[in-house]
């Protein structure tokens, strides 16, 4: 497969040594952000995507963006308003402009410096499906491209090949591109084998059934064939929930650093979750990430982590990071404990209100 996507590719040659890359795509200079076509990559109408891409000068690290953007799942969702976007999101420059973690130009930040690759959303499948779905008829199709899944996988296989020595790559995802980090972890290893890793979920609630009706839970997933691309279950016989995804992560890839920040109130997800029927929609986020973090991740693991906060925000990586408090604790704190293998623990406010 790597010999396929790197066909695509149009290359110049630069010089090689640790972290720089052998060669950039055609358009590409340093410092400068450029679109790379992907070949093979699909949006949810069919047309092709790509990826964004920022090289730095003489850096060794990356950093890979998953997008937000919600889901879809029926004929209705896809049409709702549930999905930001079904087709290719226009092929412009579009490098973060932010005060949070995704500021590369900020010395105070742990991911200062890094090369920055962007994959758009346009899948409604949080990055895990690879599939065609007709939620339509026979007669009047109304066929949806869940090839999120397959996006990634060219990106990571193409990006490695420009960067075969990175001495730190770092899989972020915000929302939808949160729950797609859960499935991608092992697709981080599998083409970073020699790197430093590090994966963070914000706002990528890890639903689980009961807190999300079963029958929900699976016809979401079997739409998007997202059993299909998660890893196998610990144990046969079960339902393959982003719980279980955790735990095999955390299990599989102890060399590789988790965290996942949320807001236990998070009002998007407290809509998804009403909008599949959850039992109590108000809780099911909150129990989802409770019990994320005492029964798959664990509360002693000292390589995943969790920053739980109270109230109904969205996605905090893109905030200020030295004013988010949670627990007397800065989320700029917390992360850079994580990379930078400071003091690193769970803040967990519910702990202390029981």
């Amino acid at each position: 497969m790597r010999h396929s996507v790197w066909s695509l590719l149009v290359v110049t040659p630069v010089l090689a040594q640790i972290g720089l890359a052998i060669q950039l795509p055609e358009g590409c200079d340093y410092e400068k952000e450029c679109i790379v076509e992907l070949g093979g990559s699909r949006c949810g109408d069919g047309s092709p995507s790509y990826f964004s891409f920022f090289p730095k000068r003489d850096s060794q690290d990356l950093v890979v963006f998953l997008e937000s953007g919600g889901a879809c799942w029926s004929k209705d969702t896809c049409k709702a308003g549930h999905v930001t976007r079904l087709s290719r999101k226009p092929s412009r420059k579009f490098a973060l402009k932010e005060k949070g973690l995704l500021d590369l130009e900020n010395p105070l930040f742990p991911l200062h410096g890094s090369h920055l690759v962007t994959i758009p959303y346009c899948t409604g499948d949080v990055f895990l499906g690879d599939t065609e779905t007709n939620y339509g008829s026979e007669n009047k199709p109304n066929l949806i491209h869940h090839r999120g899944y397959r996006n990634v996988i060219l990106t990571l296989e193409a990006v490695s090949s420009l960067f075969p020595n990175l001495k730190r790559v770092v899989l972020l995802g915000r929302s939808a591109g949160g729950l797609g980090v859960h499935g991608h972890v092992r697709s981080l290893d599998h083409y970073f084998p020699q790197s430093q890793k590090f994966a963070i979920a914000d706002a990528g609630t890890p639903f689980m059934p009961p807190y999300l009706r079963e029958d929900a839970y699976l016809k979401i997933m079997k739409a998007w064939n997202a059993f299909g691309t998660l890893p196998p279950l610990s144990k046969p016989g079960g339902i393959n929930h982003f719980g279980e995804v955790l735990k095999f992560n955390q299990m599989q890839f102890p060399h590789i650093r988790f965290g996942l920040i949320q807001a236990y109130e998070d009002s998007v997800m407290t809509y998804f979750a009403k909008s599949v029927g959850a039992p109590v929609p108000s809780e099911a986020v909150r129990r989802s990430m409770i019990e994320a973090s005492n029964t798959y991740l664990g509360l002693e693991t000292p390589h995943a982590k969790v920053f739980f906060l109270n109230g109904k925000s969205h996605v905090q990586t893109k905030k200020d990071l030295a004013k988010l408090v949670s627990e007397e604790t800065s989320l700029l704190e917390w992360l850079n404990g994580m990379f930078h293998n400071g003091e690193w623990e769970n803040v967990r406010p519910d702990l202390h209100s029981q």
